[in-house]
């Protein structure tokens, strides 16, 4: 696999969703926040899945959210030519692209794959997190929550003071802001309840990273 957000393609030529490629195969992680939009906003205009597996595709994978096992499962299956067998929600993704009519485009696969191997980078707890806030469908502020953090801090290597913006907590009130202070703690972000602020961690811009592309690509499940 390449870095988060890109399975590895073949050498040589361009990866998925026109990625170049060069001589060493796929490319660099993103070097700053705007390469990482990109990068999420490319997979999703690729994979152009049909409305309806958009719904398949979220409700099996709500199911398995909860099983880390389940979801590597599906991953290694998605990367074999042709798909390997998988009872359970993971088989039900896997027939559908296979009987989707859109589905010689690869974007549909690795749109899947990029999601699958953002979800692994987070953790047990993130997983049963993000679990809830499908229910609580507040994907999308939880999105913007972790962009306001990310964009500005992506490459800083101190550890740097900032405020979350209020506007910005307002959608996520109650137990929405508990399940998503939970996942930025999971990041390595010290959040105390009742209090906007906290410190950036160096360590955070990886796991934070999959949460945004996490977001961003359940989201756009979600919506379609």
């Amino acid at each position: 696999m390449g870095p988060i957000g890109l399975p590895a393609p073949p050498m040589g030529g361009r990866g998925p969703a026109g990625y170049p490629m060069g001589p060493m195969g796929p490319p660099a992680p993103p070097i700053d926040f705007k390469q990482l939009q990109e990068e999420v906003s490319q997979k999703v205009e690729a994979a152009e899945l049909s409305k309806g597996l958009h719904g398949v595709v979220f409700s099996n994978l709500q199911a398995m959210l909860g099983d880390c096992k389940a979801l590597q499962d599906l991953m290694d299956k998605l990367e074999l030519e042709p798909f390997g067998h998988l009872d359970g929600p993971g088989g039900t993704i896997l027939t559908e692209l296979q009987k989707d009519s859109r589905y010689p485009g690869v974007g549909s696969k690795f749109l899947l794959l990029y999601l699958l191997e953002a979800l692994m980078v987070l953790s047990d707890i993130q997983l049963g997190l993000l679990a809830q806030s499908l229910e609580k469908r507040i994907l999308l502020p939880q999105r913007d929550l972790v962009r306001s953090i990310l964009e500005p801090n992506f490459n800083c290597s101190q550890n740097t003071p900032f405020t979350l913006q209020p506007e910005l907590l307002a959608p996520l009130q109650g137990e929405g802001l508990d399940i998503t202070y939970g996942l930025l703690d999971e990041c390595g972000l010290q959040m105390e309840p009742n209090s906007p602020r906290s410190t950036w961690d160096p360590e955070a811009q990886e796991p934070l990273s999959a949460l945004y592309g996490t977001l961003s690509v359940l989201r756009q499940l979600a919506e379609a």
